[in-house]
Formats: C-alpha cells, sequence, structure tokens
C-alpha cells in the first residue's frame, strides 16, 4: 500500500468523527438554551370569561385595571370583571354599538358584519369619574367622554377618532394620556396606508418613508420629557437587494407645540433610533422584529440601579423560527438620540452620520421652551434627518434568553419587576406569551457583568394555534391574565405545592417558591409568616442548602436516589426519626484529609454527585479527540513500518530521485554511487528548443563540469 494511499485512508476514517465533534461543538455554543424546570401540564388553574356569547369573536384587549377592577374591551361593549375571579358586573357595563347609519356605510365599502362592529380599543381616566373612550365604530373611529353617576357611566359628549382609534381591530396601534394629552400612533385612514403618530393638532410627516415606512406599533411610555414609542417598520436605509423590517424606537417631546409657518402642525422633536437586539459574533444575528415590550422599569441589577425596559423579538415570518428577550436600558436609548444623525446624499448614495459641525443650533429633536419660534433651518433639519446614526445596544450586548422553535414566537410579554426573596434579594420574573397559546414563566437573574433569564415553566394556557395576544399581571404571586382574540384568561402560575423534594424546590429558581424546613413543604413565599427557616437559591440554584429534617424519611437503600420520594401526608416512623437525627448529627466529611473509612463512601457519593450532564459531554469530546490522536499516531508509526519492508515502490524512488538532486539523503532511500563525470558530446546529441521555440544547443559540453553547472544555476 502506497503512503498516500494509507493517508488517505486514515483521514477518511477520522474526517466524519471530526467534523461531528467540531460542529457539535459549535452549535452548543449557538443553541438557545431550551431547558425548562417544570412543565405544567394539568397543573395550572384558570378561570375563562369568553364574553356574553360565543358566536362571535370580541377581539378582547385590557383596556384599564386596578387592585380590585379590570375593563376589558370587546364587541360593542366594555366589560367590567372582578380581578379576583373574574366575576362580571353587568351593572357597570358600557354597551355602546355603532349606529344604524355607520353599520350600512361600512358594508357598503366592503366590509362583512363582523367587521362592521364597534370594537372598544382605547379608555383612559381624564380625570376623577370620567373616562375617555375610543371604538373602531365600523371602520369611521369614535370617541366618547364618560361621567360616572348614581353607579353608572353616562355619555357626556362624542368626538371624531381619526388618527387616535384604529379603523381595524387587528391593526397594531398604541396610545398614553399624558399631561392632559392624548398621544396615539396608528393610522389615519381606511386603508390603512397613512400611519402617524399624533397629538392633536401635531402628526407626523405624511407620505413621508423616513418618518414612518409601513409601521406596526407595539407600545408607548413615558419617561422625563419624552413619550417613547416602540414599533417595526420597513428600514428606508438597507441598500441591499429586497427589504428587511428594523425594531425601532421614536420619541417627541411633550409640550411639542409644532414648528413656525408650514409646519404649524407639525412635530419639530421627531426622532428615532434601531433596536439592536442579536447574538454578537463576526456575523451577528438578528432579532429584528418587535412584538411586545414591558413598562419602564426601575431595578437594582448586581450592584447597579437603572431604568430597564423589556421587549420581546423575533425573526422574520420566512426565516428560522427564532425569538428572544432583550433589555435596553433607558440610558442608553437617550445616549441614541444624543449622538449623531444619520444622512444620505442622493437616492443611491450610502446611509452616513452627519458631521457636528453642519448640526444647528439648538439641538433638533431636543425639547425648547416654544418651538414655534425655532429657526427654520433647525426645523427642516430635523424633517429630513429624523433617523439617528446610533443603534440602542442590549444591556450587556446580547438577549438573556433565546428560543429557536418551529412551533412557536413571542408574542407579548408582562414583567413582575423586583420580586424579593427570603435572602432580601430582588429579581425580576417575566411572563411571555406565544403565538401557540403557551405563557413561558422566567427568571432574570442579572449581574454587574451579564443577565441570563431561567426559564421556569412552560404552561399551555390556550389551545395550540391560538396566539397570546396580551398579558398583564394580577395580584398574587404568580398570578397573569392572558388575552387572546376570543378569550381572557386569569392563570395562576404558582407551581410550588407541585413540588416533592428540597432540592427541586430549590432548583426551580423561582422567586415566589420557597422550601419550608419545618413544615417539609415548598411553599409560596406570599402565603409564608416568617423566613426564618425557608430556603431559597435563586442564583447558583445550590441544592446543598437542603437539610434532612425530622418529618422527612430516610430513602431506602436499594431504591435509586433519583425516583425515591416521600409523601408529605405520611408521618415518619421512630426508626427515621433516629436516623434522621444520626445524619444531622454526622460532620461533613473532609474528603480530602481524612483517612477514616467511615466517611469514605460519603466521599464518593459527593464526588459522584458532581457529575452533570455538562461534565459527560466534555469527557465524550476529550475522549474523542484523544481517540483521534492516539489514531493518527499509530497510522503514522504503521506506514512508516510498511516503508523500511517495501523501499522500492515507485512513490519512494521518486521521493529519493528528488533528494538526490536535493543532496539529502532520506531514511528510506538506499545510498548509491554517483558519476559525476559527465562525457557526453554536444555533437552526439541533437540541438533542443527551448520555451521560446527558437532552435539552440542546450546540451552541455563535454569540458563542462558539474561544478560550471552549479555555479550558473546558484
Amino acid at each position: 500500500m502506497s503512503s498516500s494511499a494509507f493517508s488517505c485512508l486514515k483521514i477518511n476514517e477520522c474526517l466524519p468523527l471530526f467534523l461531528i465533534i467540531y460542529l457539535t461543538h459549535i452549535c452548543q455554543a449557538w443553541l438557545p438554551d431550551t431547558n425548562t424546570k417544570f412543565n405544567s401540564v394539568n397543573k395550572i388553574s384558570s378561570i375563562s370569561f369568553k364574553g356574553n356569547t360565543s358566536n362571535y369573536v370580541d377581539h378582547f384587549t385590557v383596556l384599564y385595571q386596578d387592585k380590585e377592577t379590570i375593563l376589558l374591551g370587546g364587541r360593542n361593549r366594555i366589560y367590567n370583571l372582578s380581578i379576583y375571579d373574574f366575576s362580571e358586573r353587568k351593572a357597570a357595563e358600557i354597551f355602546w354599538p355603532s349606529s344604524e347609519a355607520h353599520g350600512q356605510l361600512c358594508n357598503l365599502k366592503g366590509k362583512n358584519e363582523d367587521e362592521c362592529q364597534n370594537y372598544i380599543r382605547l379608555l383612559f381616566k381624564i380625570s376623577p369619574g370620567k373616562l375617555l373612550i375610543c371604538g373602531t365604530n365600523s371602520f369611521k373611529p369614535l370617541c366618547r367622554n364618560y361621567f360616572y353617576k348614581n353607579g353608572k357611566y353616562l355619555m357626556e359628549k362624542e368626538s371624531e377618532g381619526i388618527g387616535v382609534c384604529p379603523y381595524d381591530p387587528e391593526h397594531n396601534s398604541t396610545a398614553i394620556y399624558s399631561n392632559g394629552h392624548l398621544f396615539s400612533a396608528t393610522v389615519a385612514d381606511f386603508s390603512g396606508g397613512d400611519p402617524l403618530i399624533y397629538r392633536e393638532p401635531l402628526r407626523t410627516e405624511l407620505s413621508d418613508l423616513k418618518h414612518l415606512n409601513g409601521p406596526n406599533f407595539v407600545s408607548s411610555v413615558t419617561h422625563g420629557e419624552y413619550i417613547y414609542f416602540f414599533f417595526r417598520e420597513t428600514a428606508v436605509e438597507f441598500m441591499n437587494c429586497g427589504k428587511i423590517i428594523y425594531s425601532r424606537v421614536a420619541r417627541v417631546c411633550k409640550h411639542d407645540k409644532g414648528g413656525p409657518h408650514q409646519s404649524r402642525n407639525k412635530w419639530t422633536t421627531f426622532s428615532k433610533a434601531r433596536l439592536n437586539c442579536s447574538v454578537p459574533g463576526e456575523y451577528p444575528f438578528y432579532f429584528d422584529e418587535i412584538q411586545s415590550t414591558s413598562s419602564i422599569i426601575e431595578g437594582k441589577y448586581g450592584e447597579t440601579s437603572t431604568k430597564i425596559i423589556y421587549g420581546a423579538l423575533t425573526t422574520p415570518d420566512n426565516a428560522i423560527g427564532g425569538s428572544a428577550i432583550c433589555v435596553f436600558q433607558m440610558e442608553d436609548i437617550e445616549e441614541a438620540f444624543r449622538g449623531p444623525f444619520k444622512h444620505q446624499e442622493s437616492i443611491n448614495a450610502n446611509w452616513l452620520p452627519v458631521p457636528d459641525n453642519k448640526v444647528p443650533e439648538p439641538r433638533p429633536g431636543e425639547c425648547v421652551r416654544d418651538s414655534r419660534i425655532l429657526p427654520d433651518a433647525n426645523v427642516n433639519f430635523i424633517k429630513t434627518h429624523p433617523l439617528m446614526e446610533k443603534a440602542v445596544p442590549s444591556y450587556h450586548g446580547r438577549p438573556i434568553l433565546i428560543r429557536v422553535s418551529l412551533n412557536y414566537r413571542f408574542t407579548a410579554i408582562a414583567v413582575d419587576p423586583q420580586v424579593r426573596t427570603v435572602n432580601d434579594e430582588t429579581f425580576d420574573i417575566i411572563y411571555i406569551g406565544t403565538d401557540d397559546g403557551k405563557v413561558l414563566k422566567v427568571v432574570n437573574i442579572a449581574t454587574d457583568q451579564f443577565s441570563k433569564a431561567f426559564v421556569i415553566s412552560d404552561n399551555e394556557v390556550f389551545p395550540k394555534g391560538t396566539a397570546v395576544r396580551q398579558l398583564t399581571l394580577a395580584p398574587g404571586y404568580g398570578k397573569v391574565i392572558a388575552v387572546s382574540k376570543g378569550e381572557t384568561k386569569l392563570v395562576t402560575l404558582n407551581h410550588c405545592k407541585f413540588i416533592a423534594s428540597c432540592s427541586e424546590c430549590i432548583e426551580l429558581r423561582d422567586p415566589h417558591c420557597a422550601w419550608d424546613q419545618v413544615k417539609n413543604l415548598c411553599v409560596s413565599v406570599d402565603q409564608a409568616t416568617s423566613f426564618r427557616y425557608l430556603v431559597q437559591d435563586i442564583i447558583k440554584s445550590n441544592g446543598s442548602k437542603c437539610k434532612v429534617s425530622l418529618n422527612e424519611k430516610a430513602p431506602r437503600k436499594d431504591v435509586d436516589d433519583t425516583i425515591t420520594s416521600n409523601s408529605i401526608d405520611e408521618e415518619p416512623s421512630s426508626s427515621a426519626k433516629e436516623l434522621s437525627l444520626q445524619i444531622d448529627s454526622r460532620p461533613e466529611p473532609d474528603c480530602e484529609n481524612d483517612i477514616n473509612s467511615e466517611f469514605r463512601t460519603g466521599c464518593s457519593q459527593i464526588k459522584k454527585s458532581e457529575f452533570t450532564s455538562g461534565t459527560l459531554w466534555w469527557g465524550i469530546v476529550v475522549a474523542a479527540m484523544v481517540g483521534l490522536f492516539v489514531g493518527f499516531v499509530g497510522g503514522y508509526c504503521v506506514s512508516k513500518k510498511i516503508y523500511m519492508q517495501y523501499p522500492s515502490t515507485p512513490f519512494i524512488e521518486q521521493h529519493n530521485q528528488l533528494d538526490r538532486l536535493n543532496g539529502n539523503h532520506s531514511m528510506l532511500a538506499r545510498p548509491k554511487t554517483v558519476n559525476l563525470d559527465l562525457n557526453v558530446t554536444s555533437d552526439t546529441l541533437p540541438p533542443k528548443k527551448d520555451n521560446l521555440g527558437s532552435l539552440k544547443n542546450l546540451n552541455i559540453a563535454n569540458e563542462g563540469t558539474l561544478q560550471k553547472i552549479k555555479k550558473t544555476y546558484i
């Protein structure tokens, strides 16, 4: 067998194994954490509300809630429910159908009977006892003011709702009431082709793709002097083939009064920036389409106190099904708006940052005392340069949670902020809705260097294929309101009572749950009267904090520890109590120094428990690499032995000829004597052609020596 054939054989045998190990290692670095501590199949309690009839879809949305009441917008009415048990207070509901004339006009426009209804979308308390309510009103948005009297809400006045409320309940819109004004982001025409951000009488530019380009509005929040709007839109700055959706945050000043002259009804402070939620790397993987956000949360993360906002973002529908939760710091958002503006010189030019010396003063996009007296140069600049150069980065530079699934994407998010544990630590609990009817319960464990979210439970709340459109919190530990088109549920996602052992209770990492060492139960923290005997470890999930109490049975030796469980209702026997006391009183073994045989078994068990699935995986990888190396060395030695036995193969002879010309002696070649005298004359040899085709005598003359040839070539 030749050396080349032997080497190819070894490579072909080892290459698949090497590729599998390498690709598996790469994939492990990228693949998201899909672990779930608790799968709550048939273990969650919920209360369902489907409206007054099941003949039509209500397109539910939570309009308002407080500590006792939830107001639910539906078809032609506002439902008033108790937030504790979803009992309906029919005397306090508001019934508001479309007029017959508006319904007929809607039908003439080509809409069906279900679409030509009044779906209530907005409700705000504008003063004590007074409400502002807006509905789609058969594709002719309308608003009403109501006041409370004698246990009922009565209509005070009616006004047009165009620019405030969407035409279609399926339109993604948002609104917020602040400083006595209603700020909205929706569409202002029947076809949905005129998106705008509006506060009477100000609006964004009409048909200007630099301002809004097919947006889907997600949420709005107030912070300082500004109102912030979160949405996704087609990116006008994307220069490659096709188009792409980017996530945005835009802001306007609360007391913007419009510009001078022709800009008196236009914003003078509208600007926007991109939100960057991506897996970092040489080629980052982006989650570009924002679906939902939380409210602004002020908390302590590690040693840092800051204000953040959570966002649920996804990949496009025609891409790999990926979802992520990213955290954005309000300080980073403000920093992006203080940065350079983005500019395109011509339609085919690249987008570049605007130099500071070309930005007018006062800086465009910032609040001023009276925007109506701003110079025209300032107003025109922000009109033509609404996009900021810098994107808003994720907190700590990457998502805190990634899920890749062909079955679902994230659709909604709600956060229970700064839940305090028995160790006086605080953590954010995140509830995430999906488009497949699931609600995930997640805890965010943050330090100064990184944030990492752990999935506590994966809960099937709605039937498969039913999207969770909205999530809000309800009073109590683990209670959340989940909203779909045709159903609203009050769901309890507190799993403490289903946990049977101390180690499982701690490994759950749920700030709502702790192990009670006296009762020998996993209990909800809000029901405990004292934290003295409660055990939790959210950060490290260290089960060694568990101690065998007097009420716990000792496991039998003939039963595998992984499947041993104790009933909490059974009373321990006297022998079990004695054994428990003995276990409690035994000192912990010193595995390095103690040579007492009594503790060797304990040490081996402790060491055995250190081998996790991750350790086993790396052991397999290391063993495979060692096997690859040993196989390579063995193959080399075998091939060397074959060459020594059969040195006359053509392959070896070729190498020997090369070695002779180079003056080297191969370890596989046999020594031969070489006659360096050249006695051939040029007369006996015919002339040869050179590389260019001319006849020249290139033969070596007999008087020439090998030394002359060496000098010539050297």
